[in-house]
């Protein structure tokens, strides 16, 4: 249950997204129309004298196309598209969006020459000079270019986040800047010991396996990956937001729970069950844009070193949830669900003073 809720709305999320765009690129293509050839909706074909009169038809076709391949490329084909490279998923998600046209001409025709044909080849002729027009070549670019367009922007949504979208194309952190945040280190427990028993092959989709439920728990807890490392995951959230605080123990503990109700697969498939730890802090960190030929965000301060150098001591303090100090004075008051406990003052490595590490667990 708790995949399937975050499930619909990761669905929900990619609905919405492709119906903004749709909407919004069929109207900008269909109003250049008229800058090309003012006498568009009057003079032009008929279909285009038809959307003239009744406006509303651009949003509900453009809503119709929406989701339409909403339901091909991001339910029914969802894993078979994730499973593909990125030129080759752009092709089948562009061939999508064509053959949805190529489906809207043959019905539009049907019923246009409905009673004038009496054999499929009449019909076939009929069609050749229903397709051979300006209009239907209009209309075949007007989707070609909003498919295309739609696409490269998923594209850029899945590798910087849906969050970071916006600051990323419009350069917003080309030049560093300070944020407050919070971050979470989720890492494997002997992973070294299962690469060694499984093979490399076998090891990578155990891990595949086990990141696969990050996605929608990134949509229900509002977190950005920040970027996987081996069998670590790094994610984070504004710290500006005390809910986020919440999230981010929410977002750990959740993810161990789908883990155990996936023990059997586990088992089944691979004859271990993953366990993870986690560590979490929270402080003002640097965010720039780094990388030339290939850039990435990137963050930096000492507060991703204290988290990941926490998140080593939970095997010796015995914990699977470790926090700092800083965390733990902003979670306590909030955290009516869990138990905050103050373990111990630790010098970690690299560091001269000493850190107060705390742990937290369900009550």
């Amino acid at each position: 249950m708790k995949i399937q809720r975050a499930q619909i709305k990761w669905w929900l999320v990619n609905l919405t997204i492709n119906l903004i765009l749709w909407n919004f690129l069929l109207l900008v293509e269909y109003s250049l129309g008229y800058l090309i050839y003012p006498e568009f909706g009057v003079g032009g074909a008929k279909v285009f004298r038809v959307i003239h009169r009744n406006i509303g038809f651009i949003p509900l076709i453009a809503s119709l196309f929406a989701i339409t391949l909403w339901l091909l490329e991001d339910v029914a084909f969802h894993k078979f598209f994730m499973k593909q490279g990125i030129f080759r998923a752009l092709i089948l998600r562009f061939s999508s969006s064509i053959l949805i046209f190529v489906t809207c001409i043959v019905l539009i025709s049907i019923l246009y020459y409905q009673g004038r044909f009496d054999s499929f080849a009449e019909y076939l002729s009929l069609l050749t000079v229903f397709v051979n027009n300006r209009a239907t070549l209009y209309l075949f670019i007007l989707i070609t270019v909003i498919s295309i367009f739609v696409n490269f922007v998923k594209i850029i949504i899945q590798n910087t986040g849906l969050k970071l979208f916006l600051p990323v194309i419009m350069g917003y952190y080309r030049k560093p800047k300070e944020e407050t945040r919070i971050f979470i280190f989720i890492d494997l427990i002997s992973s070294t010991k299962y690469a060694e028993v499984l093979g490399h092959k076998k090891y990578s989709a155990f891990l595949q396996k086990c990141f696969q439920f990050l996605g929608v728990l990134e949509i229900k807890y509002h977190a950005v990956q920040y970027q996987i490392v081996g069998d670590e995951v790094v994610l984070t959230w504004s710290a500006n937001e005390a809910r986020n605080y919440l999230f981010a123990v929410n977002f750990y503990y959740e993810f161990i729970s789908i883990l155990k109700d996936e023990a059997n697969s586990f088992m089944h498939k691979f004859g271990i069950v993953p366990e993870f730890t986690a560590s979490i802090n929270s402080g003002k960190i640097m965010v720039t844009e780094v990388g030339s030929l290939k850039s990435e965000i990137a963050f930096h301060g000492d507060v991703l070193n204290t988290a990941a150098r926490i998140q080593k001591q939970c095997k010796s303090l015995n914990r699977s949830l470790l926090v700092t100090k800083t965390f733990a004075q902003i979670f306590a008051p909030i955290a009516e669900d869990y138990k905050v406990e103050w373990l111990c003052n630790k010098i970690l490595l690299g560091k001269k003073l000493e850190t107060e590490i705390f742990a937290i667990n369900p009550k």
